[in-house]
Order: C-alpha cells, then structure tokens, then sequence
C-alpha cells in the first residue's frame, strides 16, 4: 500500500484529523510494544473506551511487520539491558548456536531458551515500550499534521 492510499483511508474517518490520528497512533504503539498477542484485543477495547477509529487502530496495528519484528525486538532488547546496566553474557553467542542445534519440539530446547533468554524479560518489556512510545508519539505528530494539511487542501477545492 502507498502512502497516499493510507492517508486517503484515514483520512475518510469522520472523525477530527487529530482523533483519527491518535487511533492510528494507538495501533502502531500497540504493534511494536512487548504486548505480542494481545495488540488486537487491547487496541480494540482502547478504542472502543476512548472512542477512537477503530479502523484507524487495525491499520496502526499493521505497522510492524513480519521483517522488523526480530530486529525491532532484539534492537530494544538491547537498548533496555543498556539502560537497565545489565551485561550480555559472553558466551551468548555460543549458548544460542547450541540453542539453534536442538530439536525445538524437545523439552531440552524450551529448558535452555528459558535459561538463555528470561535473564532479559525487563530489558525486553522496558525496551520495546519505551520504543513503541516513540514511535507512537512520531506516528501521532506525523499523522495528524498530514491529516490535517489534506482537510486544509480538500476544504479549499
């Protein structure tokens, strides 16, 4: 989709540029916070109370896409260990290659992932939502503007 249909979908809400835009904001937060699961039933029940677009949250709920999600997640995984002064053990690298070599429908291979990766849980929720309010934020800004910049060019034809 380009980005001029996705404007033109938005855009078609009867709602204010601004509300329009915080729905779409809300979905795209949603998609790339920890929440992994529950961004449907969340950014719905969200909407719903708040009165947002709900069409505006399904489309924001789109933004991650399938090729960012392991560097988006790994990118904010790290930028919490940072901030929370947690090391990354040296030998992860190798832990994770013998990780890789296990059969994952074995008991051993869920055994050692847990072991490998649950020393990172707050770094990855800490992370991921302070990331997802970025690009919340940005996303809000961004929309609303070009929102309202199309009702401001509509209005004048």
């Amino acid at each position: 989709m380009n980005w001029r249909r996705l404007v033109d979908k938005l855009a078609g809400s009867s709602d204010s540029p601004r509300r329009t835009a915080a729905g779409f904001a809300l979905g795209a937060f949603l998609s790339f916070s920890p929440f992994i699961g529950f961004q449907i039933a969340t950014g719905m029940a969200v909407a719903f109370a708040m009165r947002l677009s709900r069409p505006a949250v399904v489309i924001g709920l789109c933004t991650n896409l399938p090729w960012f999600v392991i560097p988006w997640y790994t990118l904010t995984t790290v930028a919490g260990a940072a901030l929370l002064g947690q090391r990354i053990p040296a030998d992860f690298g190798a832990r994770l290659s013998e990780l890789m070599g296990l059969a994952f429908y074995r008991a051993e291979f869920w055994r050692r992932a847990y072991d490998l990766v649950s020393p990172f849980f707050w770094s990855f929720v800490i992370g991921s939502t302070i990331g997802a309010a970025i690009v919340g934020a940005a996303t809000f800004f961004v929309t609303a503007a070009l929102l309202t910049r199309r009702l401001a060019r509509h209005a004048q034809q």
